[in-house]
């Protein structure tokens, strides 16, 4: 009897640390994935010369720690964006034109690049569903600027990634947010407005 009176108290805190560790798991769910698009301005070397600017496809990975913090794996895709000019020419008819603007005053007509992201994102909660939230990472980017297929420059390394933004999250795990993004190239940069939508589980 007084063996059994020391070790109940023992089973009931493991079953109060289990069913902490319970709730908790059931309020965070741990893994999301993402995709984002975006758009903005380019500018090379002090150059802001980027045609109608940049259009961008980010898909990233989320695995947080807890409510607040997360680490964010993902991968950008990225071009120049095409203008276009168009008028009422004929009886309502629209004639559209591709407006062939040089980009960076170096005679471009095209810019791609790639970006692979990894990120420190921290959340800051404004009710039960909204948030906001701001990413501090690094990116490996590879850029390409060319002329008719004929490439002017080509660069890759390491830089700085950063965004911030408001996000709301329904109870079946979706999620959509919008914010602001900068990537850091070396002498390209690049910033502009984004909007996504993830699944948490």
């Amino acid at each position: 009897m007084e063996q059994l009176n020391k070790v109940t108290p023992v089973i009931v805190m493991l079953s109060t640390l289990l069913l902490a560790q319970t709730a908790i798991a059931n309020t965070v769910k741990t893994h999301s994935f993402g995709a984002q698009l975006s758009g903005g301005s380019a500018q090379y070397k002090n150059s802001e010369q980027d045609g109608g600017g940049v259009a961008q496809l980010y898909l990233h990975y989320n695995y947080a720690f807890n409510e607040m913090f997360s680490l964010e794996v993902g991968l950008n895709g990225a071009q120049d964006a095409d203008d276009w000019d168009c008028s009422d020419k004929k009886e309502d008819k629209f004639t559209c034109s591709k407006n062939e603007k040089k980009l960076f005053g170096m005679d471009a007509d095209k810019l791609e690049y790639s970006n692979l992201v990894i990120a420190a994102k921290g959340n800051y909660a404004l009710s039960q569903r909204n948030s906001l939230y701001g990413k501090l990472g690094v990116q490996f980017y590879d850029y390409e600027i060319s002329k008719s297929k004929s490439i002017l420059v080509e660069e890759d390394g390491v830089g700085l990634f950063l965004e911030a933004g408001w996000g709301y999250q329904w109870d079946n795990g979706l999620a959509v947010n919008v914010g602001i993004q900068s990537i850091d190239m070396g002498d390209l940069d690049t910033a502009g407005a984004t909007i996504g939508m993830r699944y948490h589980f």
